[in-house]
């Protein structure tokens, strides 16, 4: 008797083995497929992810030119390694001294966010790092001013193929916003050095700023 319940114990034992064998072995089944359902996913997310990256860095620009009738003209096939020509290096140098140093109360985070992104990426960060120990941005805020840029004279010094240095000759007015009658006027001859970069949706000229220097000439 005491036989046969040991062999009943035992066939319980084995049926049970047996039982959780089967399932576990099913259950590892399943955990691999789990991870590798993952691994998918993620393999195809990075996939996507640099195909984004790859067309919004590489991908052509929609250029539309106005000619003096007002008619416009979409170019389309425009690519990113055609030479930069003067009058691009003008409207770029003009545009990046306007924000720069156009300084504008309300204005003034946005203005300068623009100028930044029109430098290199080490004259940026040092440019930046200036602003912010200096407290500039707050200062401006509170000085409540608007300033008024014209360009007197612009000369391209000197060019080479990778570098194109100008000189811009403009009066900076700045006026009070809460008295439009309170205003100073002032020369400058600004500094400005260029340099050619593989045209791109972060530097659609091809150009970027690697220097910019100011020198007041006096009243105006």
């Amino acid at each position: 008797m005491g036989n046969l319940l040991n062999y009943k114990d035992d066939g319980k034992k084995r049926n049970g083995r047996l039982f959780y064998e089967i399932w576990g072995d099913l259950e590892s089944q399943n955990t691999m497929l789990k991870i590798v359902v993952v691994l998918m996913f993620l393999i195809a997310g990075i996939s996507i992810f640099t195909s984004f990256y790859t067309y919004e860095t590489n991908r052509i620009p929609i250029v539309i030119r106005v000619n003096e009738v007002g008619n416009a003209q979409v170019l389309k096939d425009l690519p990113f390694d055609n030479r930069v020509g003067t009058g691009e290096i003008v409207y770029f140098s003009k545009s990046f001294v306007r924000e720069f140093t156009g300084f504008n109360s309300l204005m003034i985070k946005t203005e300068l966010s623009m100028a930044l992104n029109k430098m290199s990426l080490n004259y940026g960060k040092g440019t930046l790092s200036m602003i912010a120990r200096s407290k500039f941005v707050q200062k401006m805020e509170k000085a409540d001013i608007t300033s008024e840029i014209k360009f007197k004279k612009i000369r391209l010094i000197k060019q080479t193929v990778n570098h194109d240095e100008l000189r811009l000759y403009v009066i900076r007015t700045v006026v009070s916003n809460s008295n439009p009658a309170i205003k100073s006027s002032t020369a400058y001859e600004d500094k400005l050095i260029l340099k050619r970069v593989k045209r791109s949706i972060q530097y659609p000229f091809g150009l970027e700023v690697v220097y910019f220097g100011s020198l007041k000439l006096g009243g105006a």
